[in-house]
């Protein structure tokens, strides 16, 4: 199955909410498929510090991609830090009709605010990136982490979100067109200078000049962001991009899981993978039971407990493996560190598919 997975497509999207794991199994899955021979780029927005140094991406930069160093595969890994600020500005540079207004765009105060803080942000500058690179010959696969969010379905939903902002009737709404002026205007003619006057001591002065230029300039790449959110709904359901689910191994995390497995197939996603992470710890998983008899009765607690959550995976893994592969990989238990902490994890997600196609 993780053969199948890394060798058939071209694009594997992991997916799961914040604090699951994703990361460090996005980078696993590119030791994997290289070991396989292939060339493979992992894309992430926020890697531990120990990540960063075991990819060779200490820095960050949305346009650099690094050789991960020190690695000796039949393929090559590559990885790629993405900056959500620096993709968006150059998105918008690029697409502008207009190099002038484009940058006054940038320079705009609620822009600089949008760019940053909007919900569905990070998560629509790493899809811009991943349509940007798709096509890019140089690597047989491309791994892309999803940002960490409260809710992944936010992710998916990102494109929908960005796109709605810069809608055509948004933008006439606040500013008009030739056949009248928008609410703005309507404002400013109406005499409503109390209300003005209110809005320019919060948000300082000028707001209402900063808030006109801001949807005025966007007109300039409108049609492009339009273009840009179609590209990355298809590029979403491509027959050669796969999901994997990442989740974690307790009540919350999996009834999460769930709802996203529910969501990803209504929607047309391809999901081909669960992966239930920190499932056991590796380093209990063999011993008996203890003589001491303190021992034997903490032993029998941590026994109890453990079968507790076998019963609870159990659950929820019935229903998904009707639809899909589920595994399961251990809590390590160890400090991970460096390309060989990944190749471990690695290995354990290639032992666990062979084990449940068995």
């Amino acid at each position: 199955m993780i053969t199948n997975l890394l060798q058939d497509n071209k694009i594997i999207i992991c997916v799961g909410s914040g604090g699951v794991g994703k990361t460090t199994l996005s980078a696993s899955f590119a030791v994997a498929a290289a070991k396989m021979g292939r060339r493979v780029l992992v894309m992430t927005i926020d890697p531990s510090r120990r990540l960063k140094v075991a990819l060779g991406i200490e820095s960050r930069g949305s346009a650099t991609i690094r050789r991960v160093p020190n690695q000796n595969y039949q393929g090559e890994i590559f990885a790629l830090l993405l900056d959500a600020e620096s993709i968006f500005r150059e998105f918008i540079t690029s697409s502008s009709t207009d190099a002038t207004v484009a940058d006054r765009l940038l320079k705009n105060r609620l822009y600089k605010e949008l760019s940053t803080t909007l919900s569905g942000s990070q998560e629509f500058t790493s899809l811009l990136q991943l349509s940007k690179i798709a096509t890019d010959e140089r690597f047989d696969l491309i791994i892309l982490d999803t940002p960490p969010a409260q809710h992944a379905i936010d992710f998916l939903e990102a494109p929908e979100k960005i796109g709605a902002l810069f809608q055509d009737k948004i933008v006439r709404w606040f500013i008009g067109d030739e056949a009248g002026g928008g609410i703005i205007q309507r404002l400013i003619s109406s005499g409503t200078r109390t209300v003005l006057s209110a809005l320019e001591r919060i948000t300082g002065s000028g707001f209402m000049r900063e808030l006109n230029d801001f949807f005025a300039s966007v007109r300039t790449v409108q049609a492009r962001i339009g273009q840009k959110t179609q590209m990355v709904q298809e590029l979403l359901h491509s027959k050669t991009t796969a999901f994997v689910l990442v989740t974690g191994f307790n009540e919350a995390k999996l009834h999460e899981a769930e709802e996203l497995n529910t969501y990803l197939r209504s929607s047309g996603f391809r999901l081909e993978l669960t992966v239930i992470n920190r499932a056991f710890v590796e380093i209990l998983g063999g011993l008996g039971e203890p003589e001491n008899e303190k021992l034997a009765i903490e032993y029998k607690k941590w026994r109890d407990y453990h079968a507790g959550r076998e019963k609870l995976y159990l659950e929820y893994v019935k229903k998904w493996r009707q639809n899909l592969t589920v595994i399961r990989i251990p809590d390590l238990n160890r400090e991970m560190s460096g390309l060989s902490s990944l190749e471990v994890i690695a290995d354990e997600l290639v032992e666990a598919a062979r084990v449940h196609n068995k």
